[in-house]
């Protein structure tokens, strides 16, 4: 039996899906999860989509690789250290106080 590339890549992503679905916690809502992928996947092509200005990182200096291999490691980099930084407990207990702070005006 014979299988498309077009049928392998569906049943694929059913799997994907059924396995999600699966392993989602009550306490976290299917659009959630839906809402946080999209915005990953945003934030990535963002920054692995090159362009013909020649850009510099603000922290460091160093210019930003054109290699695609090099954009998206850092692509990666970048969004792990945000996903490590939204969800330290010392940045959820900062960011209680700065909500309190705005709710309290």
């Amino acid at each position: 039996m014979k299988i498309t590339k077009q049928r392998l890549q569906q049943i694929i992503q059913e799997e994907v899906n059924s396995h999600k679905a699966s392993q989602l916690n009550e306490s976290i809502d299917v659009e959630t999860v839906d809402n946080l992928e999209a915005a990953i996947k945003q934030a990535y092509q963002e920054m692995t989509t090159s362009t013909d200005v020649d850009q510099t990182y603000a922290d460091t200096g160093e210019p930003v690789s054109k290699d695609p291999e090099g954009m998206h490691q850092k692509a990666v980099e970048m969004i792990m250290q945000i996903v490590s930084d939204v969800t330290d407990p010392r940045f959820q207990s900062n960011r209680v106080s700065e909500d309190d702070d705005v709710n309290e005006q």
